[in-house]
């Protein structure tokens, strides 16, 4: 008991009212004591390099913790299709503002930074301090542009940047800033202009993508909600409305996108293709059908078509006939309006083997088939043809799919009871194209639907069922 308390005695004595003193002044000098550059602030400025404990002591210690390794920014502005910089260090991304701030340690370093060093830009000023962006994939469009959220890139010193509110450290997540706006709510936008270009930009992450969404739409994330979560662990964050100042070591201002509805795998991280992008529908949405039927491994079994037919403009007018004839040659053929939720259209179309549907958005659902699957659209008058193949005759050859393009005549066009036949509408549409995209949509894509002509669409239905034996 003696020793015991001889023990406690000693370690009391340790805890001298002097000896406290002399700590607590060590450890005010370790916190306080200004650095280099503080010194370099106060010749050059006549500021304190310094903060005041009473005044500022709390931002204080927040920059004494934060390390400011040296920045890395690679940006590149020549791509026709979005700008996107990508960069690491100390991050600070202002909401409210909606500026981006790489910050460098020193003003050396930012010197240095500035055309050297961890920073690259292309297409651009290469010595610039700072760079804008609009951060949606349709980059040079006229008609969308005007309207997206510009968001600034800043290479400043800590003293520049404002204090963070919020810490994402390098155990949590790369932040991914980029615009819901545009043609948002277009079927073939959302796909084409967001969720293929999200895929692209944050699947290698595995999760680890923050997403920092300006020109936010709520219903837009509840829709496509299943894709959402399969790119991110955490909830996207309303940037346009967050004023707090949220902290990365990494970050990617923009989306990279590559072709239309399509992805290039040797521009992509990790080689991410069409294919690895179906592969990850079928996950997230469940889909039993990796495959189309084989006929020759099941000749008893009929080859399902699906005919997808339009609420408006651009309709099959003689469905009945078109359904007919091709059970006749030795389909099973539904024709529907698909369901708005997600779910319940993506099962549909995965459980069919063929699709047709007239130039428009609701070829966009080719993505829920199963490969080897066939593809079949139909154009509409107009000198459309370049447009369809760019946008749905590629992409399903991306995906291990086939695909058949079939090229209405006038006779099939219902403006043949609108125009007469030696209209220019029949005879040279490309004026027309020339005039105004408004005039192409309003006539060719407004106003036009579909009389097939069911013999001479006949071996379209043949040569499909030839590619799925």
């Amino acid at each position: 008991m003696k020793a015991a308390v001889r023990s406690k005695k000693s370690r009391g004595s340790f805890c001298h009212p002097p000896l406290l003193l002399l700590i607590v002044a060590i450890q005010f000098l370790v916190i306080y004591s200004p650095t280099l550059d503080q010194y370099m602030m106060m010749l050059t400025t006549g500021k304190p390099g310094f903060p005041s404990m009473l005044i500022d002591g709390r931002r204080s210690f927040k920059q004494v913790d934060e390390f400011i390794p040296e920045p890395h920014l690679r940006c590149d502005f020549r791509d026709n299709r979005s700008d996107v910089c990508e960069m690491e260090g100390a991050i600070r991304i202002l909401g409210r503002t909606s500026e981006v701030f790489l910050v460098a340690p020193s003003l050396a370093a930012l010197a240095a930074g500035a055309g050297a060093g961890g920073v690259n830009a292309t297409g651009v000023d290469s010595n610039a301090t700072s760079w804008k962006i609009q951060p949606y994939t349709r980059k040079g469009e006229s008609r969308v542009m005007p309207g997206i959220t510009e968001v600034t890139v800043r290479l400043v010193t800590a003293g520049e940047a404002p204090p963070c509110d919020e810490w994402h450290d390098s155990s949590t997540p790369t932040a991914i800033v980029y615009s819901n706006g545009g043609y948002c709510g277009n079927y073939y936008h959302d796909f084409n202009d967001n969720i293929i270009p999200l895929f692209i930009t944050s699947r290698h992450l595995a999760g680890e993508a923050h997403l920092l969404v300006t020109q936010k739409q709520r219903w837009w994330f509840g829709k496509y909600k299943e894709i959402v979560a399969g790119l991110t662990n955490y909830d996207p964050i309303d940037l346009d409305a967050d004023d707090r100042v949220r902290c990365y070591r990494r970050a990617i201002v923009g989306l990279h996108s590559h072709k239309d509805l399509s992805i290039d795998p040797r521009r992509s991280p990790n080689n991410n293709s069409m294919v690895d992008f179906k592969r990850f529908l079928m996950w997230r949405y469940n889909l039993p059908r990796e495959h189309a039927i084989r006929m020759d491994d099941e000749p008893t079994k009929k080859p399902r078509l699906l005919v997808i037919n339009r609420k408006s403009r651009r309709r099959f007018v003689n469905l009945d006939e078109i359904m007919a004839m091709a059970e006749s040659v030795g389909f099973e053929v539904t024709s529907t309006e698909l369901s708005p939720n997600m779910a319940e259209a993506s099962a549909t179309v995965n459980s069919f083997d063929v699709m047709v549907a007239v130039h428009g958005s609701g070829l966009t659902n080719l993505v829920f088939l199963p490969m080897n699957a066939v593809v079949i659209q139909v154009v509409p008058l107009g000198r459309m043809e370049g447009l369809a193949m760019d946008e749905y005759g590629v992409p399903p050859k991306d995906m291990n799919m086939r695909y058949i393009q079939y090229n209405i005549t006038a006779e099939e066009s219902t403006l043949s009871e609108v125009y007469p036949r030696a209209h220019p509408v029949f005879l040279d549409p490309l004026p027309i194209h020339k005039q105004s995209w408004s005039l192409v949509k309003d006539i060719y894509l407004g106003k036009q639907d579909v009389r097939l002509d069911v013999r001479r669409f006949r071996p379209v239905l043949l040569k499909a069922l030839d590619l799925l034996r």
